[in-house]
Order: C-alpha cells, then structure tokens, then sequence
C-alpha cells in the first residue's frame, strides 16, 4: 500500500516538534498533528530546564524563547523550617514556553514538516506495515506513527503514578524575581509540593500537586495567606510513575510524557523527554532511510543508557519521600541545616540529573553520625543498585 506520509506525528508539544524536526531533517515526509488551535497554548509546566539541558536539544537560548533565570532555590518545611540553595552554577533558566514550542515548530517546518493544528487524532490502528490514523477532520497513513499526545495518551497505557495538579499564573510580592519557593507538607500535598516559579518582577506560576487531593481547593487555600492576583488557571495531572517498559509498538513509536519520561522527583519532562523525542526522530530516521529494521529499538536503549538508572534512584527517592509524616520531614530539614550539606548540594547538584544531588547527600550523611540517625532512620532502603535497569 502506498502511504499518505512516512511519519505522522500526533501532539505539537514540545517532543513531538523535536521529534519531526528530526525526521523532517532527513528528508522524510512527516506531518504532525496538535489538536489545540494554537501551538505553544495552553502552558502546562512550569518550563524550568538549565542552559545546558536546553542547548542539548539543538536549541540557542534567546531573549525570545528564555523568559526568567533562577539563581536561588529556597524550601520551606512542614513547620517553617527553611534550606536555601544557591542555583547559579546549574544555569537554570525559565522557558516563555508559547515562544519556546513556537521556535521548535519554526525549526521543524523550516525542515519540511507539516503542521496541522485543530487536528485531534482520536484512533490509530496499525495493519501489516503501515498504522492508519484517524482524526476529527480525516484519516490517513504513515509507516510510523509517533504519540507523542502527553498525559491524555499515557494514561492508555499506564493506571498509576498521576497526581492531581492545578497551576496558575499570578501577580504577587511575596515572592523574589531570581528565587524558586518549595513548599513541602505531606498532609496538604501528599507525596509532592507546593511550587513558586517566579516569571519576571511580580508575576510567578504557582502550583499544587499530590495524591488525591482537590488542587484548586489547595492552591486557593495557599493564596489566603499569600496575597496575589490570579491571571490565568491550568488544571493537569502530572506523571511521577516512571517510564513505559517498552517506547516501541510493532511501527508506534512513543515519546514524552506519553512514555512516561517525566522525572520521579518533579514530573519535569522538558529535558528527559526532548532527548527521548530527538533519539526516536533520529532512530525512525535510521529505520526508514536506511531500511535497519532495528533502528527504531536504538532509541529506547539509548534513552535508558542515558537516564535508566537516573529513574530508578528517583523513583526510590519518591517512595521514601511517600512515607515520610510531616514530623519526619521536618527532623530531615533540621538536620540538613544543621550540616554542611547545603553548601555542598548548591555547589555540585545538576538541574537535569537529580540522582547527583540524591548520592551526593547518601555520601555526606554517611560521614555524619548524627545525620545516620536523624536522616537515614526514615531514609532505609534508598539503596542505589547499578545492575537494576527498567
């Protein structure tokens, strides 16, 4: 059968556009489909990636696309407990993320991907060697379709691993322009946090996750003691449950949130899923150029080369962290304040790899008696071992 496109691409976000530039650079015909009017709306992270993670998608940072740089992170305990850390050295940057997605659907197009916006894709069904897939406007076929549809598509292959989530955009003064807010409570936000990112002088995206709570009720209860103006709402679930066990279905390939790249830790997913989305373009690539039927199994092997075990430990990590009561949590930042942890978590901890700053504080903690037993009484079992992988 002769088909409509080599590759149909359903989700403009940001790892689909990463995705078909990839593909599209190989001279392939590649189309991708967003089922939004607008690419780049809504905006549903909080868009924080460093300068480095940023730069590792092909992309060169601009007053257009980076909106804010934080050089401070600072948490704030169950009970008023304070650990501030210094961000200066990790580059992190804020993402005007409308901008952002524009550029890569800009880089795309410009190497031959289609765009169709409005496009929902509401089924695929692959047959023989080609996926068919259906949209509200038309149905078509591919060689290979790519999901790349985030959240919505994820929760057809995984049950677990959502928390609910609300987020919004916010004129304030509590907050400072260069500094992130954590803030940490495990009966209001159960297995998660409350976040500040600020945007610019006096506007900051604000956010509220955890298990089965009501987001909304949550973050307007926070927004009583922190006076602001609310200018926008996102309502989504985030994904903390870890990758898929396979990206690869017969000639379907997922990428992204849809895969469960998401980070354990935070649920961000700019970073991990845009390098899945670029190794599956370049895989796809490979597979279909050059006729290597093993070529698109190279990209879920390479991805968890790369970030396998870095989702083990926070996965880990995340599990200690759900059983930990609020007294628990508070002890833990007692004791990290009371040591020279801080100094050094400010000094070598990676933005885009959490597992640096997780071993980095194991190791200072072992040194520490104290820290053995205020820190690791309630931290038992985040052993790290290599020879496990997903």
């Amino acid at each position: 059968m002769e088909v409509d496109f080599d590759v149909i691409v359903a989700g403009g976000g940001v790892c689909g556009l990463v995705a078909s530039r990839e593909i599209a650079t190989s001279g392939l015909n590649v189309i991708v489909l967003e089922e939004d009017a607008e690419i780049g709306i809504p905006e549903r992270c909080g868009g924080l990636i460093s300068l480095k993670g940023l730069t590792s998608l092909g992309l060169i940072p601009s007053k257009k696309i980076v909106r804010n740089e934080i050089k401070r992170a600072v948490l704030y305990s169950p009970l008023g407990s304070r650990i501030e850390l210094e961000a200066k050295k990790q580059k992190v940057i804020v993402l005007n993320r409308r901008e952002f997605d524009r550029e890569l659907a800009f880089l795309a197009e410009k190497n031959g991907a289609a765009i169709k916006v409005g496009h929902k894709v509401s089924s695929f069904k692959t047959e023989d060697k080609y996926v068919k897939v259906k949209t509200t406007n038309h149905e078509k076929s591919a060689n290979i379709f790519v999901d790349a549809r985030g959240i919505s598509s994820l929760k057809h292959y995984r049950q677990n691993g959502f928390l609910q989530a609300a987020q919004y955009d916010v004129y304030g003064s509590w907050f400072e322009k260069d500094r992130v807010e954590l803030y940490i409570d495990n009966r209001l936000t159960p297995g998660f946090f409350t976040w500040v990112i600020p945007l610019d002088e006096g506007v900051a995206r604000l956010g509220i996750a955890g298990k089965g709570i009501n987001p909304l009720k949550n973050i307007d209860n926070f927004l009583k003691d922190h006076h602001a103006t609310v200018i926008k709402k996102i309502i989504s679930p985030i994904f903390v449950g870890g990758p898929l066990k396979s990206f690869i279905y017969g000639n379907v390939v997922v990428v992204g949130d849809a895969a469960g790249q998401t980070k354990p830790t935070t649920g961000g997913g700019i970073f991990t899923g845009g390098i899945g989305s670029l190794l599956a373009g370049r895989a796809i690539s490979n597979q279909l150029r050059q006729n290597n039927p093993l070529a698109l199994k190279e990209y879920e092997i390479k991805w968890k080369r790369i970030f396998g075990k870095e989702f083990l430990l926070m996965s880990q990590a995340r599990k200690i962290f759900e059983r930990l009561n609020n007294i628990e949590i508070e002890r833990i930042f007692r004791a990290i304040s009371s040591s020279n942890i801080i100094e050094s978590l400010s000094e070598k901890s990676d933005f885009d790899y959490h597992s640096l700053g997780i071993n980095h504080i194991l190791n200072v903690i072992k040194k520490d008696p104290s820290l053995v037993l205020d820190f690791l009484k309630f931290g038992a079992g985040l052993i790290f071992d290599p020879s496990k992988d997903f």
